[in-house]
């Protein structure tokens, strides 16, 4: 019998974040769709200033987020959808709880 022991490499291209200009690739499309669409829709110098403005400013706070943490909206996302079922409160039992009125603990 072989005594080595078999090792899998984990490659870095596959645990690599996908970022799409910076950001997150969902943020980014849904901010170009956005933008897009008010280029589109107001058909004036206005909506094509303010459209700009949303890109550039959405471009940069995107960039930003990826930076701190690239999976940053998929982790807010999944903490909404289980806020019911993981309370971010204290449970009636816990020492110096006060229960309030009108409030499903």
């Amino acid at each position: 019998m072989n005594d080595r022991r078999s090792t899998t490499p984990i490659f870095q291209s596959l645990t690599r974040p996908i970022l799409l200009l910076g950001g997150e690739r969902e943020n980014i499309i849904l901010l170009a769709c956005l933008s897009l669409s008010l280029c589109t829709v107001g058909r004036d110098l206005i909506s094509v200033i303010l459209a700009g403005l949303i890109w550039s400013i959405g471009i940069v706070v995107s960039k930003w987020t990826a930076r701190v943490d690239p999976w940053a909206t998929k982790i807010l996302i999944r903490a909404l959808l289980y806020s019911d079922f993981y309370a971010a409160r204290e449970k009636l039992n816990t020492p110096g709880c006060v229960a309030k009125r009108g409030r499903r603990i």
